[in-house]
Formats: structure tokens, C-alpha cells, sequence
């Protein structure tokens, strides 16, 4: 058969099979635009999954401990001989951690529980120290209200629950919580943060900084700190990295200048209990 006789059998099909051609080429025609609506939204939903994990921080955030704390724990100091002798996590390790590669941003976990008076009602909840970088972290993107005006303000952001506990209202777990209606009445208004101040007494003749810093005599001095809610957050307390279980967030910078004393230090829940009494 010539290639002319060819050509005209196969033209002569084509013109006998028009339906079948066209749902053919139709069936090929759906096919692919599936395959690639397909491939465009897995690749769109991973990107908008990767974009809100960066922002969330609980992907690349390493949170560094010292072996320090073991000394406490006698189960744990059995296997970390060297846990008195271990480099404590001050602020000159701080900067060391923060120069190593890759590392964006170091700061210490600053968190306390301690009392908080609104109304002449007295709370007692956890307060964390947040970073002024926590401004871009994706948990705040809901919050009624502002961010932190500086790294230092007397300035708080609120968990909706701990919102709901300054109004008297009854938690309730499977409820929606109308967080705008929460923030309405409590944006502006101040709290009053009572906390225990340790005051270190000047070493005498340690010539080991970290044993002088451990041994040296201290005093608790009862505080007060004003505070101004600036913000009511929609986040779950859950997810902060760091910052589990806290209700209240203030300036980390803040935090850190109140000097407030934390439950490892030496006899401190002595100490903290005849401070706030």
C-alpha cells in the first residue's frame, strides 16, 4: 500500500469517527488538567505548611539545658558526676551559642508563676518572658490588640483563658470564645504583678565564680510591677515552645530586669512563699 493510500484511509476514519476522536481528546484534555490542578495544590499546601511551621518556631527551635540542673534531681545526678563542675548557662554562654553557625537567635526560657491582682481579684497563673521576635511568630497573627511596644515596656499580651478568668466567666472548653469580645473591656487596663526580687550578697573571697555564685548569701524582697494589657491572644498556650502552660506574656528584656527568683534557686520556695506573705 502507498503512503497516498495511507494518507487518505486514515483521513477517511478520522471524518467517519468525529464523536469518538472528540471524547478522545477530551478524556487526554481532562486528564492532564487534573494531573495539574493536583500537583499545584499539593505544592501550594506545602509551601503554606512550611511558611507557618517556620513561623511557629516549634520545627527549629533547640531548647539547651545545663547539666547543672541535674543537681537537684538525686536520680539524675547518679548518671552526671560532673553535673557541680558543668559550665553554667549564663550570659557570656548566651553569646557563645549565638555566634555558632546557623543559629539565628538566642535567648534564655524565662517563666514563673506568680500572682497578679486585676479588680482587687488576686490570679495566680504563669507569666513567660517572650523575645521582641516573637512580634512575627504566626501563633500571634489573631491577637486582639498589639505586640509589645519595646523590648522593655511594663506591658502584658493575655491567653483568652486567662481573659475569660479576669472577667469572672466560666471556661468552656467545646465553646467558641469571641476573642475581640474578650479584648474589648480588657485592652488599656493595668494588672499588678507581686513577685519575690532575689538580691545576691557580695561574695567573700570565692575565688571560683560559679561556686560564688551558689554559695553567696542572698535576701527575697517582695515586688510589685505594674502592667498595661496591650493585647489578647487566640493561641493555644500549649503550643509555645518554651513557654508551656503560660497565660500571661511580658518583654523578655522586661523579665529578665525584675530578677525574679525561679524554683531551682536554693531554698526558694521557702524564700518565695515568706516573700509574697
Amino acid at each position: 500500500m502507498k503512503a497516498y493510500d495511507l494518507v487518505e484511509l486514515a483521513g477517511r476514519n478520522l471524518r467517519e469517527s468525529v464523536l469518538r476522536n472528540s471524547l478522545t481528546t477530551l478524556g487526554i484534555a481532562v486528564g492532564v488538567a487534573s494531573l495539574v490542578a493536583m500537583l499545584s495544590l499539593g505544592i501550594g499546601l506545602q509551601q503554606l505548611a512550611g511558611r507557618h511551621l517556620k513561623k511557629s518556631g516549634l520545627f527549629d527551635t533547640v531548647v539547651v539545658s545545663s547539666r547543672r540542673d541535674f543537681r537537684f534531681n538525686p536520680e539524675a545526678e547518679k548518671h552526671s558526676a560532673s553535673a557541680a563542675k558543668a559550665r553554667p548557662l549564663d550570659e557570656p554562654a548566651r553569646q557563645e551559642i549565638e555566634r555558632l553557625p546557623n543559629v539565628v537567635e538566642a535567648y534564655p526560657d524565662v517563666r514563673f508563676i506568680t500572682e497578679l491582682q486585676y479588680k482587687d481579684q488576686q490570679h495566680l497563673t504563669m507569666v513567660a518572658g517572650l523575645p521582641f521576635s516573637a512580634k512575627d511568630n504566626d501563633a500571634f497573627e489573631g491577637m486582639q490588640g498589639n505586640f509589645f511596644s519595646s523590648d522593655s515596656a511594663p506591658e502584658a499580651v493575655i491567653q483568652k483563658a486567662f481573659a475569660e478568668e479576669l472577667l469572672g466567666r466560666e471556661e468552656k472548653p467545646d465553646a467558641e470564645v469571641n476573642v475581640a469580645e474578650l479584648a474589648r473591656p480588657l485592652l488599656g487596663r493595668e494588672l499588678t504583678m507581686r513577685y519575690a526580687e532575689r538580691v545576691a550578697a557580695p561574695s567573700q573571697g570565692a575565688t571560683d565564680s560559679a561556686q560564688s555564685q551558689e554559695n553567696s548569701a542572698y535576701s527575697v524582697i517582695s515586688r510589685e510591677q505594674k502592667l498595661k494589657i496591650v493585647g489578647v491572644s487566640d493561641l493555644d498556650p500549649d503550643t509555645m515552645r518554651g513557654s508551656a502552660r503560660a497565660r500571661v506574656f511580658v518583654p523578655l528584656t522586661l523579665a529578665e530586669n525584675l530578677h525574679i527568683m525561679q524554683p531551682t534557686d536554693r531554698d526558694s520556695l521557702r524564700a518565695f512563699s515568706n516573700a509574697l506573705t
